[in-house]
């Protein structure tokens, strides 16, 4: 597990896109969204717009939210990203992330 965030705060879990025919280099047409659920599989951000870095445009900025419906107590999360390339969607995931109380 890559991230650790603490619950209360707002912090960007960066998730890089790769493409296996070499085709795309820029994930900004894609409409980039994600979804948080936590460990009961319980939405906890739903298609929420992704911002593409500046620099590496196969690179998703997901702003996790832990305040959402109250601060988040510590477990584990999982992240998915969706792109939408039609007549393709793909979702990529999970990536899991830890959440801690202080």
């Amino acid at each position: 597990m890559h991230y650790t965030i603490v619950s209360g705060t707002k912090e960007y879990i960066l998730v890089t896109v790769g493409d296996r025919l070499e085709d795309v280099d820029d994930i900004t047409s894609l409409s980039p969204t994600f979804s948080v659920y936590d460990p009961n599989d319980i939405q906890k951000q739903t298609d929420v717009v992704a911002q593409v870095d500046t620099d590496n445009k196969l690179i998703a900025k997901c702003l996790v939210d832990t305040t959402v419906g109250g601060n988040w107590p510590s477990n584990i999360y999982r992240l998915y990203l969706k792109l939408v390339a039609n007549p393709e969607v793909p979702v990529l995931g999970p990536v899991p992330f830890k959440v801690e109380s202080i």
